[in-house]
This record gives structure tokens, sequence and C-alpha cells, in this order.
């Protein structure tokens, strides 16, 4: 395997599993929440941050700025922000299993690639699923990313209930 944009996406989510494993559950899933925030707000307000930062690069002269480009920075920044504050107010950690963290950070990758792969043109998109049959099947089941860790959480929340 050469390096591609499948070796790419492979590596989010072996890193994302890993990093779910040995953050815990309650980390990841605060990525995981965050990432849903982002979403929703780089897709509310990306048009709107493309035309700020549009005008401060008409100003400055320093970067090119594309509405991909301003949804992921808005995509970012939201989880950023909010990951920082939940690291600076504390957050208490669940007993989970190592295996079901895991799980977690790979639904945590799945959400975050597939809001980025939404975020780009329909060219851009394009040209990297010309590159990656990996990327297009993230695209592909982007209901499935939006849905499952959600399904997750409520089905660890009855297992770990009925199970005590």
């Amino acid at each position: 395997m050469t390096l591609s944009w499948d070796l790419f996406v492979i590596l989010v989510f072996v890193v994302m599993g890993v990093y779910g494993f040995l953050i815990g559950k309650s980390r990841v899933f605060g990525i995981i929440m965050s990432a849903y925030v982002g979403l929703t707000i780089a897709t509310q307000l990306g048009s709107y941050a493309f035309d700020y930062l549009s005008k401060i690069t008409e100003i400055s002269h320093s970067f090119n700025v594309t509405m991909f480009g301003a949804k992921l920075f808005v995509f970012v920044l939201v989880i950023f922000v909010l990951m920082l504050n939940k690291e600076l107010t504390g957050g208490g950690e669940s007993s989970s299993s190592s295996f079901v963290t895991a799980i977690y950070g790979i639904l945590a990758a799945g959400l975050i690639l597939s809001s980025v792969l939404s975020f780009m043109g329909y060219s851009e998109r394009m040209l990297v699923f010309s590159a990656s049959p990996t990327a297009i099947q993230v695209y592909n089941y982007q209901m499935i990313w939006l849905i499952a860790p959600i399904a997750m959480a409520i089905t660890v929340t009855l297992w770990n209930k009925f199970r005590h």
C-alpha cells in the first residue's frame, strides 16, 4: 500500500480506535458529541465563516480560503473549544470495557471523516473519491456514522443497567 487517501482514511480509523482505547469512554464520547455539534454548526454557519474569512483574505492577502476550508475551520474550532472546555472543567470517567471505548473511537473517526467529506464541494469530493475507494465507503455510510454512536450509547447504557 502506498501513501494514498485510502491509507490516510485507514490510519484515522486505527489512530482513533487506539486513542479511544487509551483515553476512555467519557473522553471519546465527548469527542463524538463535540463532532455532532461541530458538524451542525459548520453546516449551518460555514457560509458566514467563508464570507468573513474571504473579507480578511481580501485585506491581508495572506491566504486563500474556500468554502471547504471555512467549514473545516469551524468544525475543528468547535471540537477544540468543546474538548478544551471539558478538560478544564473536568469530566468523570465512567467504567466501560476497553473494547467499547475503542469502538467509540472508531465511530468518532467515521463521524469526523464523513463530516469532513460532506464539507467538500462535489468536484473536490470526486477528486478524493477517484483516489480512495475507502473514502467513498466512509461517505456512503454517513448515516451510519451519524446514528451508530447514539445507538451504541443507548445499547451500552441499557446493557450496563440490566447487567447490574
